[in-house]
């Protein structure tokens, strides 16, 4: 498709220049608007604090840099440091409760901050005491702690200098001076910092590093036997000149750069299609680019998510000294030299190798591979962890020593730090590599010193505001007009009338929300009450309890078909022939016990029109089809697929897409029920059956299939999770060949399935109880599930508290938006109250997820919706009890059901709980920068809502007064 072009351009300003208008900006605003407000005295006072703040600032650090050896341990034992850390929250706790008992009783408000401040304290402070050593964070986590604990201190001395100095204005001027450090830090980064890697095979040694933003043409004169003659040509000079001949002393010969490719592909000539090698173009004369020739491809972009890096490609015309013959033109390129493939050149009957290589800087100490690890999540190719252990040797220091590298556990030396980066295993030879990042930045500490600076400027700017705003608040909150609704009656005059206008009052206040707490509290309890299943029906959902390892972790089989039904029909129930709602877990023991009757359920959601009519379906009413209405068009489909992939990511069509979705989601299918069913093992082909059953079984546990069968044996494929299928297979190679004993578990399950596909209610509910009751003894041996947190997971599911947490917070909204309508303050305080209820089942339903993925709160997309929504709702509630307006109960209940709503739409992918790749395993960053991110994230979301709200109650309604106005405003 011709494309038009537009004539002119655009201009768009670069990092460098908008970090350097936001310096300006910066310094601008210091000494415009921040000026010293201290004199004599005061002001000495201050600068020698600013001073001494100045001289630890830079001693921290320094502290991380140490160019003379290793950086691991601080001042004090970890241990003790741990010490130090309980007793800090404990004296917070003793603080926060003395605080509250100085503060006069009529601030309710400040009172009700100090408490429970000293309670969330003292709660951590005991959680930390009873749990003992299993509360104390790792000893990379408290590196990371101690670097925190030093830039606080360092923030705090700033902080006691600028409050003489700047007085109300000292937590802004100390988190801009955070911010310009911060700034400062990119500064260096971009300009000093220097990143690179090594890569080193188990067993090899290597004493330098490579930069994969750059290449070089290496000349390599390999005769002598003791050493490597090596001249190399940097990306600069080669392509200073092309289509030029370059002559130097120190280069065996001359050579023209023909032809360079910033990013190729290498391929074989006889492998091209005829119109590529119409279109291809290849000026090499000798060697290997007489077979192969580089054919140019996109360079990658930062934009790219595939993370490729380019593979640069040159031709070379080597050209003699003496003569200035050319000696032919040769193919160089990165691709083959990682591959160890030269190009060989021979001038003046000497061979000299060439190669175009990733830019290399040699070390004064070398590192030697002793052991690589790849440690995947159980059941799973998913990467739990890479590990390498190695030898450091340092001659000029004296070194000599074996250290562990690990994901987020970097070694810092020399200063250089040291981060486990990838792994690699040679399809080949089978042999080991690591990947090293190596990267040199000496203001690797000024993040974390800049940002608990801007911490604590922010932290007592906010709470000046804050204590200004409520002290306000106080000396306008006690007046006879705004209480006298709420006084019992002048017992000067008792009248009737006035009895029961303060009784209805009363009730109105009380009464109401009260009944509304009960109705709704009610509710929910039904909703979280586990089912009894009558005798004669089958007990679905102590089925739904029983354990399986799939994705990398062991859960309920509730949540495997709760979640493959959610993919593949967009919900967690069907509707089956007879018009009847049936759970997920109905839909999965059908699918594996009685394929033939799922394939009957309306599931599987089309919603594309053409592709519809390539399955030869017509458009129905929720776009759910079931499979056996396009099983004949399976083959048809299993074409568009095949094209579909040929177009490439990014190329497909809406109409490719969808079909690629269609097939994704039938292979979920098809892997279900190829876990759960046994091979066809015939007595006349046992033999052939079985070694077809085997490869068929390599097969599946490629696709990484859910694995139901837990350890039971001595053998060691049998200290694995297996699936139905290969257990099944197995046991009866045992019954036949061996007098091994059987697998308990893989029997308990065939009578499962056995019963249910025989519609034996009975005995399919005995079984699945005599299960559970052998899982239950055998939790010891069960590696990978805890069956408490399995059976947790499954009430979980039933309650689905988020869900019903969604429906309030619509409710609540309905409710507040009554009380605007027609000013009824009991309405208002039903709403609020119902968002508190609300509100505590969002907290438990969080703290529930955070038991039973053993992480903190946020994790992914969706966990980060559902926390979002909870801070904002926790906002809201706050905001509500201290102007009382309602837009508190606004702000709470539309940011509550909205974020549920999103969390919902997120979790069409599959498990929301799912393992965690290598880089993002750290508990200590996900409970601390993750969470406060995302608490940043709400607070954008709030202050947005709230500017929403200013302008539609502002221009659609008369009812927004001044003070409202204001009262937002200061909100913001």
């Amino acid at each position: 498709i011709d494309q038009q072009k537009i004539p002119g351009f655009i201009y768009f300003p670069g990092g460098w220049l908008i970090g350097f208008m936001m310096g300006i900006n910066l310094l601008a605003a210091h000494f415009i608007r921040f000026k010293v407000q201290a004199k004599g005295k005061q002001r000495t006072i201050g600068w020698v604090m600013v001073t001494l703040g100045l001289l630890i600032t830079w001693g921290v650090i320094a502290s991380g840099s140490n160019k003379d050896g290793f950086q691991e341990y601080s001042v004090l034992s970890w241990l003790v440091l741990w010490w130090l850390f309980e007793a800090g929250i404990g004296i917070l706790a003793v603080a926060s409760l003395v605080l509250f008992f100085k503060i006069e009783k009529y601030r309710r408000t400040e009172r009700g901050l100090a408490l429970g401040a000293a309670i969330l304290f003292a709660c951590l402070t005991a959680w930390f005491l009873a749990q003992g050593d299993a509360a104390r964070f790792s000893d990379s986590s408290m590196r990371i702690l101690w670097q925190l604990i030093k830039a606080t201190f360092a923030g705090v001395v700033l902080l006691v200098g600028c409050i003489p100095l700047f007085k109300k204005r000292a937590g802004i001027v100390l988190l801009h001076g955070g911010v310009g450090l911060m700034m400062l830090s990119e500064l260096l980064v971009g300009t000093m910092a220097v990143e690179t890697q090594m890569t080193i095979s188990e067993g090899e040694t290597a004493n330098y590093v490579h930069d994969i933003r750059t290449i070089e043409l290496a000349i390599i004169d390999q005769t002598d036997p003791e050493h490597d003659q090596v001249t190399v040509i940097p990306k600069s000079i080669l392509l200073a000149k092309q289509q030029q001949v370059v002559s130097d002393p120190k280069l065996p010969f001359d050579y023209e750069l023909v032809k360079y490719y910033p990013n190729s592909s290498i391929r074989k000539i006889s492998s091209l299609t005829p119109e590529e090698q119409k279109l291809a173009e290849n000026p090499a004369t000798g060697g290997i680019g007489k077979d192969w020739i580089a054919l140019p491809a996109r360079s990658a972009t930062g934009t790219d998510t595939g993370g490729a890096v380019d593979t640069p490609a040159a031709y070379i015309k080597v050209i003699d000294k003496k003569t200035s013959d050319s000696l032919g033109v040769y193919l160089v390129s990165l691709e083959m030299a990682l591959q160890e493939i030269g190009e060989q050149v021979v001038v003046d009957g000497k061979p000299y190798q060439l190669y175009l290589r990733f830019k290399r800087t040699y070390k004064p100490y070398s590192v030697k591979l002793i052991d690589v690890r790849k440690d995947d999540y159980a059941g799973t190719s998913t990467v739990m962890n890479y590990s390498s252990d190695i030898q450091l040797v340092d001659p000029s220091t004296n070194v000599d020593r074996e250290i562990k590298i690990w994901m987020n556990n970097p070694l810092r030396y020399s200063g250089e730090t040291f981060y486990q980066s990838g792994y690699h295993a040679d399809p080949r030879t089978g042999k080991e590599m690591t990947t090293l990042s190596v990267v040199t930045n000496m203001g690797w500490m000024i993040p974390y010193v800049s940002c608990m600076i801007v911490a604590v400027g922010m932290l007592y700017h906010f709470m000046i505001t804050l204590l200004r705003f409520l002290d306000r608040r106080e000396k306008q909150r006690i007046e006879p007009a705004a209480v006298s609704e709420f006084l019992p009656p002048d017992e000067s005059v008792d009248t009737a009338l006035q009895n029961k206008q303060w009784l209805t009052a009363q009730l109105n206040t009380y009464l109401i929300p009260a009944l509304i707490l009960v109705i709704f509290g009610g509710y929910l309890m039904s909703k979280a009450r586990v089912p009894k299943t009558p005798s004669n029906q089958m007990n679905l959902y102590e089925f739904g309890q029983l354990p399986i390892l799939y994705q990398g972790r062991a859960k309920p089989i509730d949540t495997l078909a709760r979640n493959s039904l959610r993919i593949i029909s967009g919900r967690q129930d069907f509707t089956d022939p007879e018009g009847k709602k049936q759970p997920a877990i109905k839909w999965l023991l059908d699918t594996i016990a009685k394929p033939r009757e799922a394939f009957g359920y309306d599931v599987i959601r089309i919603e594309n029109p053409e592709l519809l009519h390539t399955l030869g379906l017509k458009k129905q009413p929720g776009f759910r089809y079931a499979f056996d209405e396009f099983i004949e068009k399976i083959p048809e489909l299993s074409k568009q697929s095949d094209l579909a992939r040929k177009a490439g990511p990014g190329k497909a069509s809406l109409y490719q897409s969808r079909v690629l979705e269609l097939e994704k989601k039938i292979g979920i299918v098809d892997l279900l029920i190829q876990s759960f069913t046994p091979p066809n093992i015939r007595a006349e082909s046992a033999r052939e059956d079985l070694i077809e059953a085997i490869r068929r079984h390599g097969m599946l546990d490629r696709r990484n299939p859910p694995r139901v069968v837990p350890p039971g044996g001595a053998a060691e494929e049998e200290n694995e999770w297996q699936t139905y299928s290969y257990a099944w297979t197995r046991d009866l190679v045992k019954a036949s060949f061996s007098k091994d004993k059987e697998n308990e578990a893989t029997q308990a399950w065939t009578k499962i399935l056995v019963a249910y596909s025989q519609g034996d209610t009975e005995e399919f509910n005995k079984e699945v109880r005599n299960y559970q009751t052998w899982l239950k003894k055998h939790q010891a041996d069960l590696t990978d599930a805890n069956l408490s947190k399995i059976d947790y997971e499954a009430f979980f599911n039933h309650f689905e508290p988020f869900y019903y947490c969604s429906v309030l917070y619509l409710i609540a909204f309905v409710l507040v938006c009554f009380s605007f309508l027609f000013g009824e303050k009991t309405l208002g305080s039903a709403s609020f109250w119902l968002i508190v209820l609300t509100f505590v089942v969002h907290t438990f339903a969080l703290i529930s997820r955070i038991y039973i993925s053993g992480r903190p709160p946020v994790t992914n997309l969706y966990s980060s919706a559902v926390f979002i929504g909870w801070g904002a709702v926790l906002a809201g509630i706050i905001i509500e009890r201290m102007n009382r307006l309602g837009i508190g109960n606004l702000l709470a209940s539309v940011s509550g059901f909205a974020t549920l709503l999103i969390a919902h739409m997120l979790a069409g992918d599959g498990d929301t709980m799912a393992v965690l790749h290598a880089v993002l395993d750290t508990q200590f960053w996900l409970a601390t920068h993750v969470v406060c991110i995302t608490l940043g994230y709400a607070a954008t979301f709030v202050a947005g809502l709230l500017g929403l709200f200013y302008i539609l109650w502002g221009t659609c309604t008369p009812r927004m007064t001044a003070t409202a106005g204001k009262e937002i405003i200061r909100m913001l």
